[in-house]
């Protein structure tokens, strides 16, 4: 039976973290969705604790092949119309399906969506400034036509399965070359839309522990390398009217890597990945100077539907279509 939402959840070795994972979805609010859970070839107790949930999730085990791998058979599986990806450290806040359930109605079946996340330390039960707070989002034609910036997870993005399986899934990495899985996803689902940014409510709580991927320095400037190749091979779509804005968000990311490199004392992958993506970091550096000049695209909020029901109708926010940057 199809169901509204697929959730796929890769893991790998995670035994601590993702019982809470999981406990965070069975919490959820909103029923119609499939818990998918991939085990990604784990040598420490997850299994065990992966079978003690029964029938309560779906589960698949495959040999190590890394989380993008794991991802797209998990999408193989799915039943869902949309798949939500969440990383097997992170949680998922009770109202999170309710609100892109409540998106999703309201924008006439937008083909993706950018969460919005908070931050918590390992070891809190939750994140203590998480709220159900009234829904605030912003439409664009596509994901490259943002004109905000938005944290980088996996965990923040739900997109139509047809729109997932027209993008080509995800790339077919290894445990060693998944890193800066999240741009690249983001770059092959860019020009997907309608694509729906969240201001509020938070829906995805990411946990900062000692083995995020993130604090592999060296791994993460080489994914981000493997970012700028797949651009300049041209495996994004867009095309050549959209490279400006592809460029201008894989230079944010660079930027931010190659000072995160220097403060690391990778001096020597600081300068490579600064050298090779120079041109992306100025347009970067270009549209950040045209967002300080220029307002941004203003939210649609939850009160303003409610004041046009008390009027006797409904009315649908417009949508918002940008120029190419």
């Amino acid at each position: 039976m199809t169901k509204t939402f697929s959730i796929l959840v890769p893991v790998y070795n995670r035994q601590g973290l993702v019982g809470r994972t999981i406990d965070s979805v069975l919490a959820q609010t909103f029923s119609d969705y499939e818990l998918i859970i991939i085990d990604d070839g784990s040598t420490d107790g997850t299994r065990a604790v992966l079978e003690s949930y029964g029938t309560q999730i779906r589960t698949l085990y495959q040999t190590n092949q890394g989380p993008e791998v794991a991802r797209n058979q998990g999408a193989l599986l799915a039943e869902g119309k949309y798949l939500a990806f969440l990383d097997s450290d992170d949680i998922l806040l009770p109202w999170g399906l309710a609100t892109y359930n409540r998106i999703i109605q309201e924008f006439d079946f937008p083909a993706l969506i950018a969460a919005a996340m908070v931050y918590f330390q390992d070891g809190q039960t939750k994140p203590l400034d998480a709220s159900q707070d009234p829904l605030k989002v912003i439409k664009y034609s596509d994901f490259l036509a943002k004109d905000v910036a938005i944290g980088a997870s996996c965990s923040m993005i739900v997109i139509k399965k047809s729109a997932f399986e027209r993008a080509g899934g995800l790339r077919n990495s290894t445990p060693t070359t998944f890193h800066m899985d999240t741009f690249d996803m983001l770059l092959r689902f860019g020009t997907c839309g309608p694509c729906i940014v969240v201001k509020k409510p938070v829906t995805v709580g990411y946990c900062s522990h000692t083995t995020n991927t993130n604090r592999d320095v060296e791994r993460m400037v080489k994914g981000a390398l493997s970012v700028i190749r797949a651009e300049r091979r041209g495996q994004y779509p867009g095309g050549s009217r959209r490279r400006f804005s592809r460029h201008a968000y894989i230079g944010g990311m660079a930027w931010s890597w190659f000072k995160y490199a220097l403060r690391s004392h990778h001096y020597e992958l600081a300068l490579k990945l600064l050298i090779c993506s120079a041109p992306m970091v100025m347009a970067g550096g270009l549209k950040k100077l045209w967002f300080c000049l220029h307002r941004t695209t203003p939210p649609h909020c939850l009160s303003d539907w409610q004041r046009s029901e008390e009027n006797g109708a409904r009315i649908r926010p417009a949508e918002v279509v940008h120029g190419d940057r």
